[in-house]
């Protein structure tokens, strides 16, 4: 009997001892991780350096990339509203301008019904007006929230010339205002626009007379010093 309640004990505190032990080590453990997986100060200064480093480097890729962008962009736009000029005039069957008003780096969308050669700019927030008679019903034209709305430019992008051919002479215009045309068999003339940016790359916009179709071309360094288009 006696033997017996010795043993028990003894099991007992065998029994205290490992849970004492199982229970402390775990949480001793964790602390030890916590320490050594922080960073000193000296290793964030120099993350951060590194950090700054890289930017420093990269940034000066990402405005030219930007740059480069906005000068694709403005481009595509006179593009897109050159092609919306051929298109109305054949639909409409009346000739459809777009005007560049080179000194303010702007553009937009007219027709020969309110277009004055003589005075191009006039043309400016001049709207084709129908008005309904007899009791006629009014046909809304596609071109009537476009129509004589000036488009201006990004700050950083500017009108460099317009080459084009009126009456059978080719001219290069680098100031005041000209204008492409499309009759009504979307037809126009031979135009060469450039369009260039703060970083000195030139776009071009061609528009070919016989179709009056248009295209974007990036220019090549070279072209660009052979235009004289560089500062």
């Amino acid at each position: 009997m006696r033997t017996s309640t010795t043993g028990l004990m003894k099991k007992q505190h065998r029994t205290n001892k490992n849970q004492f032990s199982g229970s402390s080590t775990p949480k001793m453990r964790r602390n030890s991780l916590n320490i050594e997986e922080g960073f000193s100060l000296m290793e964030i200064m120099v993350v951060l350096a590194i950090i700054a480093v890289l930017s420093s480097i990269s940034m000066p890729a990402m405005r030219g990339f930007a740059a480069s962008r906005r000068l694709n962009t403005s481009a595509r736009a006179i593009a897109d509203t050159l092609t919306f000029a051929r298109e109305m005039a054949l639909t409409e069957r009346t000739t459809h301008l777009v005007v560049f008003d080179i000194d303010n780096n702007r553009y937009w969308l007219t027709s020969s019904e309110i277009f004055d050669v003589q005075n191009p700019i006039a043309s400016a927030g001049q709207t084709t007006s129908v008005a309904a008679t007899n009791g006629e019903q009014v046909v809304v034209s596609r071109t009537g929230g476009v129509m004589g709305i000036p488009q201006t430019l990004n700050q950083s992008i500017s009108i460099a010339s317009l080459v084009t051919t009126h009456d059978g002479r080719t001219e290069q215009i680098i100031s005041g205002v000209d204008y492409v045309y499309f009759t009504p068999n979307a037809t126009s003339e031979d135009t060469f626009i450039y369009l260039t940016n703060v970083k000195n790359k030139v776009i071009s916009i061609t528009v070919e007379g016989v179709t009056g179709r248009s295209r974007v071309e990036q220019m090549t360094p070279e072209q660009i010093q052979t235009l004289g288009l560089g500062n």
